[in-house]
């Protein structure tokens, strides 16, 4: 892997495509699943495993951030 000081994000372009967009309703319906599913009463590694999806997703959600932030 290749370390970059420089955060990788989506120009204001490949933010509207329909690719992305669709990827971004995709990616929010599964962080929105796995946070309902934390909520449950569980074991402690399947909550350590749910936090790093949750964690997962809200990363590749932030990509749709704009370049300024």
């Amino acid at each position: 892997m290749i370390e970059s000081d420089e955060a990788f994000r989506l120009t204001a372009s490949e933010r509207q495509s329909a690719l992305w967009l669709k990827l971004l309703a995709h990616l929010q319906d599964k962080l929105a699943a796995a946070r309902k599913q934390n909520d449950g009463d569980h074991p402690e590694t399947k909550t350590y495993k749910l936090r790093g999806q949750i964690s997962t997703l809200q990363a590749l959600i932030d990509l749709d951030l704009p370049d300024e932030i």
